[in-house]
C-alpha cells in the first residue's frame, strides 16, 4: 500500500467513525485543500453539505469554478449586525485590514458551521501558527470565546453546547497532509482544479489578503482592475465620511500604502525618495 493510499483510508476511516447523525458541515472555498476534503467525504459515503461563505473579495475565477464543478454546494452570504454586508461596506465602517487585525476573515469566512461538526482544509503545513492548532477542535462563537478559552469540557458538555449553536466541532481532515501529498491525491483521482494553480498561483484566498506579500498582491489586483477600483471607491466614501486614513490626501494613496504592506512612516518614506530619484 502506498503513502497516499494509507492516509487516504486513514482519512476515509477517520470521517465514518465520527460521522454526526445530521452529517457533516463542509467548508468549501474551491481550492485545492476543501476539494479534496470534498472528495474524501464522497469516498467515505459520509452524509454531509457543503458551504461557501461569500467573501465578495475572493478571485472571480474561483467563483466560475465553484459554479461549474460543485453546483450543490451552498453559497452563505455575509450578515453584519443583522444587515447584508460585503468587504468594501467593511471598509467603509472598518477600515482596512492588516495582518495583525483582519477582521474581515470573523465576518466573511469565519461564521458558518456552528451547532454543526464542521470538515475543512486547514493543514499544519501552511504556517508555523496552524502547525500549534490540533486535529480536532471545538470553536466558540465570537460571544462566548473568551469565557471559554482555556477551559475543559467534557465531552457531553462541548456536545450541549454545539446543540445550542454557540460552538461547534471542527475536524481538519487532512491536517497532516503535505502539499505534496494533496497534489499528489488531486492527480492520482483526476480531479479538476482551478486554473490559476497553473498560473503561478500557490494559495487562492481573498485578494489583497494582508498575509500575501506585496508582490503577489500587486499581480492579483494587476490581474483584476475592477477589485481595485471598487476598494478605492470604498475607500473614498470611508474618507467622504470624516473616517480619514492619517497621512494621506487620496483613496489611490491610501490604497497603494495597504498593499504594500509598509507601516505609513516606511511607505512614505519610499514615495519620497522616488521624487527625489526622478
Amino acid at each position: 500500500m502506498s503513502y497516499l493510499e494509507e492516509k487516504t483510508l486513514e482519512a476515509i476511516e477517520i470521517l465514518r467513525e465520527y460521522e454526526p447523525s445530521g452529517g457533516y458541515y463542509l467548508a468549501f472555498s474551491g481550492g485545492k485543500d476543501s476539494i479534496v476534503c470534498y472528495n474524501l467525504l464522497v469516498k467515505s459515503g459520509c452524509k454531509f453539505d457543503a458551504h461557501y461563505n461569500v467573501t465578495t473579495i475572493d478571485l472571480p475565477d474561483i467563483l466560475v469554478y465553484m459554479k461549474s464543478n460543485y453546483p450543490d454546494v451552498i453559497w452563505d452570504y455575509p450578515l453584519y449586525k443583522g444587515k447584508p454586508t460585503s468587504f468594501y461596506k467593511l471598509i467603509e465602517t472598518h477600515g482596512l485590514p492588516a495582518r495583525q487585525m483582519k477582521f474581515c476573515c470573523e465576518i466573511l469566512k469565519e461564521y458558518g458551521g456552528f451547532g454543526r461538526f464542521q470538515i475543512d482544509g486547514l493543514r499544519s503545513a501552511e504556517s508555523h501558527r496552524r502547525s500549534l492548532r490540533s486535529k480536532l477542535e471545538s470553536v466558540f462563537d465570537k460571544k462566548n470565546r473568551k469565557k471559554f478559552e482555556g477551559v475543559e469540557l467534557t465531552l457531553e458538555e462541548l456536545d450541549a453546547h454545539v446543540s445550542s449553536g454557540i460552538a461547534k466541532k471542527a475536524l481538519h481532515i487532512i491536517f497532516d497532509w503535505s502539499d505534496n501529498l494533496v497534489w499528489n491525491y488531486i492527480n492520482t483521482n483526476e480531479i479538476e482544479y482551478c486554473k490559476l494553480y497553473d498560473m503561478g498561483f500557490h494559495r487562492i484566498g481573498c485578494i489583497g489578503c494582508p498575509n500575501q506579500n506585496a508582490n503577489t498582491k500587486e499581480h492579483e489586483f494587476q490581474m483584476y482592475p475592477r477589485m481595485k477600483q471598487a476598494i478605492i471607491r470604498a475607500i473614498k466614501k470611508r474618507m467622504a465620511s470624516g473616517k480619514h486614513f492619517a497621512y494621506y490626501d487620496t483613496a489611490e494613496d491610501v490604497f497603494n500604502w495597504w498593499v504594500s504592506g509598509d507601516s505609513v512612516r516606511r511607505n512614505k518614506g519610499k514615495k519620497s525618495q522616488l521624487l527625489l530619484d526622478l
